[in-house]
């Protein structure tokens, strides 16, 4: 064998190891970057279940309190009620005593009303057994009477009775709740807008208000400001859902969320 034919085996090995050397680098590399991403997938289904979990306990943990305050609260205001119209009847006052207990069993009244009230807000029973629509349209009826707040609610496509998962289902309601509190509390709006639609195997939801608005990127950075705006992003990652949110001094806000829906409910 020539030295030139040595020369030509001995380079074209050479070249068969580093082709094969480039190959396994990019393999492994190819590999790494692959293993990373699953990493990451893995961690953030992760931590999806577990604001899962954690807002099934807030859930449950509502329900409890709403079944103390009906049953346990509620109850010994009611009797409390019956023992002082009893008490009334039965003593002989006067008249500035007969006004003082009138005025007392208002208060008992109201009291036993607002129990009520707070329980049936901790859990939306007209969710469970009706429905989004009616849950919500329950819900800004009463903030309504309350504050005389303009409400208009807007469903198109959508029947009254129509049921989405039940998850959707209260992740919409609860970010309405927040979105609505907020508004009336920090934006002093006096008319609200509220839509939903089913389009293209998703449920968008839209709120906007004629409020004051504010500095989005100022309360986004303040951590106390900024938790409603983290709730709602918290609510909707356990749904795959996104939300924009646009706002500015004086200007009221603007509120689109999007959630894909289950191929049997598109």
């Amino acid at each position: 064998m020539s030295d030139l034919q040595l020369i030509f085996i001995g380079s074209s090995g050479l070249i068969v190891l580093i082709t094969f050397s480039i190959l396994f680098v990019v393999y492994y590399k190819q590999k790494q970057a692959e293993q990373k991403v699953a990493i990451q997938e893995l961690k953030a289904e992760m931590q999806r279940q577990l604001l899962e979990s954690s807002l099934e306990v807030q859930e449950v943990e509502r329900r409890r309190i709403a079944k103390d305050l009906h049953d346990e609260v509620g109850a010994m205001l009611s009797m409390t009620k019956m023992s002082f119209n009893q008490l009334i009847k039965k003593l002989n006052t006067s008249a500035e005593l007969t006004e003082q207990g009138k005025t007392t069993k208002e208060f008992l009244e109201e009291s036993i009303s607002q129990v009520r009230r707070i329980s049936r807000e901790l859990v939306p029973s007209t969710l469970e057994d009706f429905g989004l629509i009616s849950a919500i349209d329950e819900f800004i009826q009463k903030i309504h009477i309350a504050s005389g707040v303009l409400f208009i609610f807007n469903h198109e496509g959508i029947e009254d009775t129509q049921r989405f998962d039940k998850k959707i289902e209260l992740t919409i309601y609860r970010i309405a709740q927040e979105l609505v509190n907020n508004a009336l509390k920090h934006a002093e709006a006096q008319e609200i807008t509220l839509k939903l639609s089913a389009q293209a195997r998703k449920l968008l939801f839209i709120f906007t208000d004629n409020g004051k608005g504010f500095d989005l990127e100022a309360v986004k950075k303040d951590p106390k400001s900024g938790l409603g705006l983290r709730n709602i992003e918290s609510r909707l990652s356990v749904v795959n859902g996104t939300f924009t949110f646009k706002t500015s001094i004086g200007q009221g806000t603007h509120t689109k969320i999007e959630i894909p829906l289950p191929k049997n409910e598109s």
